[in-house]
This record gives C-alpha cells, structure tokens and sequence, in this order.
C-alpha cells in the first residue's frame, strides 16, 4: 500500500489511463524521461505521499501492467460501458469511486491525475488538497492561465472569416479579461460532495495555478518533445526521482 502521510482521512489517487489515443497512439506510454507517461504520474503520486490508494484506470493490459509494475495499489481493467470514444474523465471517476465504495473502502478526498501532465510534483498535489481544505471548498482544480486569448478565436462563416465570440475582442491583450485552461496537473475533490453531485466545474470549486511553462498537456508528440526539452533546460523547479 502506498505510504501516506497524517490527514484527516484516507485519500484516493485516480489515474485514467486509455489505451488508444487518435492524434498520438499509445501517449500514454508515451516516455518521458525513460519512463512511461503513466509511470511519471504514479511515481510523483507517490512521492507526495497523500494517498493510501494509487489507482490505474485502464482498458489496455500493457498499461495496466506499467502499472503494477511502478506500483500502483490498484490496476482496476475497465468495464465495457466506459470503452467508447465519448466517455469522459468524469465518468471514469465516478466508476472508480463507486468500485472502491462496493469494496466497503472509505475515503474522504480524490485526486485525478492526467498522466498526459508529466512536469507536475508532489508539492502540486500536496498544495491543491491543501487549497481545498483551507477554503472548505468541495474541490480543487489546477489552472493555467492560456496562452493565446480564446476570445480572439474565428470560424468561418459560409467560407468567410467571422469572429467566434460576440464583443470587442480585438483590444490590447491587457485589456482583455484572462481566462484558463485546466492542464491535467491535478484536480482534488471531497468523496462525498462528488458522490452526491459528480462535477468537477462550477460552483465551490477554487482554482490552484501552474505555471504556464510547466502545464504541458502532452496531446501529440510534439507536446512531449516541448515537455523534454523545458526539461532538460533546468529552467523548470522540477525533480525526478
């Protein structure tokens, strides 16, 4: 079992982890730093030392087998219903919780983290549960602010170009309000709030910022060779153990 460290009550770690990607087959195993995508998120699980449960989520038996592997307490193979190319994160959380509460296992928090974040830490996901408790918040979700103002965005109109949003959107940047993306870092949320209403966006839910440079969310291999070379620039306070 994984050793965790004194809180007010067991925590869950929640990893889902598909086998089949379209825009970057196999990501998931994808290595980073020698080691598979999957792995990075296990191993900084463990390094917080938060949880008495790391659990894999996976349809695929080579990553449930990374898992076992790099010591996951639990490897949990899907079922069916959570196989089609529209099932969300969500719901793989509320599959996951729900199995380990017919297990007759109690926990008070979850956290989910995307192996597709692979310059996250421990001190992430320690300072999110932190957050989350300090505000009596139901949840915490990790934020980076984007990179490009969304309110910018165009789409084409009968082949013409029209702006997406309504507004002026065309000012100074500063002027601009900032809006974020969640990266995949982590989000941490109560068992029983979730358990009663499964959301993670919306009302008492407080944000935990990343820095822009380390929320990399590896979707193509050139997200993953951007997240090896920030890296390996030793610009980033990111340590591999």
């Amino acid at each position: 079992m994984t050793q965790q460290t004194t809180h007010d009550g067991k925590l869950l770690c929640i990893i889902p982890a598909k086998g089949h990607s379209q825009r970057f087959p196999r990501k998931n195993l994808a290595r980073f730093q020698g080691r598979p995508l999957v792995a990075q998120a296990i191993v900084t699980a463990q390094e917080s030392r938060m949880f008495s449960t790391v659990c894999v989520s996976s349809e695929d038996e080579e990553i449930l087998s990374v898992a076992k592997e790099y010591g996951a307490d639990v490897a949990l193979n899907r079922s069916e219903d959570l196989l089609g190319a529209d099932v969300q994160v969500i719901d793989v959380c509320r599959s996951v919780v729900k199995y380990f509460v017919d297990q007759g296992q109690e926990f008070v928090a979850f956290a989910v983290l995307l192996p597709t974040s692979p310059l996250r830490t421990a001190n992430d996901l320690q300072r999110a549960y932190q957050i989350m408790m300090e505000t009596n918040a139901r949840s915490c979700m990790s934020l980076v602010e984007c990179e490009h103002p969304p309110q910018r965005a165009v789409c084409l109109q009968a082949g013409h170009v029209a702006p997406f949003f309504e507004g002026d959107n065309f000012k100074q940047t500063q002027k601009l309000e900032k809006l974020y993306r969640h990266d995949g870092t982590v989000i941490v949320s109560r068992i029983d709030a979730f358990l009663q209403d499964p959301y993670f966006y919306g009302e008492s839910v407080v944000p935990y910022f990343v820095e822009r440079e380390r929320g990399v969310d590896v979707d193509n291999p050139l997200d993953l060779a951007w997240a090896e070379f920030l890296f390996n620039n030793g610009s980033l306070n990111v340590e591999l153990k």
